[in-house]
């Protein structure tokens, strides 16, 4: 794709206060620049410059609007269409890799509103690494998300009342969205969908309290009720996952936050419910790209001076 120079922004795309002068990256964390007193930031974006290695303490979701872009998270690539929304979910790192013009939004919206929320619990494990939404992996959600999306836009670049309340009952939206597409392919492969669905949330929920625990496949399925088949095909459907992969996937996440401090390797190991350290650095790093050291110092590197991005 040959490059083309970046055109200057819409003027009703852009930033509604004078204040902001663009993303910065202290080594490889975001020093997120919300609108003032708001929790919130969205950009039109058409630079042709990609966004280098970088984590922070909220929701980001990139929706191309004009050319192909790709993005990696935890070590995995996304080449994203035009259309494609991707949400990427909080303390992950990732980049952009571009060189090339295009159209995008950027949307950081800050987490600790949802983490209180227990039906935010229920989806949890979709957010375990970047969430792709687009015609074919959520056809019957698409273009509601899609449209959600937008009304942010409008309430955030028209100023409208109450604009920060407004993105985040969007957002709330979203997430029920989300919830509706994993019910959906319960409903299908079940007759008794809405207890099937309590029922394993209700082990999601008890996953999220006791996962530095020993919880074997047969004590998750007892747990439930449902035969130890029955079980595995359910929880697939409605997670995404295997129990043994969504546990341990609960792990990596737990240990990946607690790496953000100023802790050791093995106490974060032993302390999410591995119990040793070879198999857990072997595991993290199967599962974001990283070792538990090189994610450590990625997280915890010096103050420097700051990368700039309009």
């Amino acid at each position: 794709m040959s490059k083309t120079p970046p055109t200057e922004i819409p003027k009703r795309y852009r930033q509604p206060d004078n204040e902001f002068n663009g993303r910065i990256i202290r080594d490889n964390k975001e020093i997120v620049s919300y609108n003032p007193q708001s929790h919130v930031r969205i950009w039109y974006n058409n630079q042709t410059e990609g966004y280098p290695l970088h984590s922070h303490e909220a929701f980001e979701v990139f929706i191309c609007i004009q050319n192909n872009y790709r993005i990696t998270v935890n070590a995995e690539n996304y080449v994203l269409k035009e259309g494609d929304i991707l949400i990427i979910p909080p303390n992950t790192l990732h980049e952009y890799i571009n060189d090339a013009y295009g159209v995008r939004f950027i949307y950081l919206i800050e987490a600790n509103e949802f983490y209180a929320s227990k039906d935010y619990k229920s989806i949890e494990p979709l957010f375990f690494n970047a969430f792709l939404c687009n015609k074919e992996t959520c056809p019957d959600i698409y273009e509601r998300v899609y449209g959600l999306f937008m009304d942010m836009n409008t309430a955030y670049f028209e100023n409208l009342c109450f604009w920060e309340t407004l993105i985040y009952s969007k957002m709330y939206q979203v997430f029920s969205e989300i919830a509706k597409h994993t019910e959906n392919a319960v409903i299908h492969d079940s007759s008794d969908h809405s207890a099937s669905i309590n029922r394993i949330r209700s082990l999601m929920n008890y996953v999220d309290i006791n996962y530095p625990e020993d919880i074997t496949t047969e004590q998750a399925a007892e747990f439930t009720g449902f035969s130890r088949y029955h079980f595995l095909r359910l929880f697939k459907i409605h997670t995404g996952y295997t129990f043994h992969d969504y546990l341990t996937l609960k792990r990596i996440t737990a240990a990946g936050n607690l790496l953000g401090e100023d802790t050791s390797v093995t106490d974060m190991a032993f302390r999410t419910g591995f119990n040793s350290l070879p198999s857990f650095c072997r595991v993290f790093k199967k599962y974001t790209g990283y070792s538990p050291s090189e994610y450590k110092r990625l997280r915890l590197l010096s103050p420097a001076e700051p990368v700039h991005f309009d």
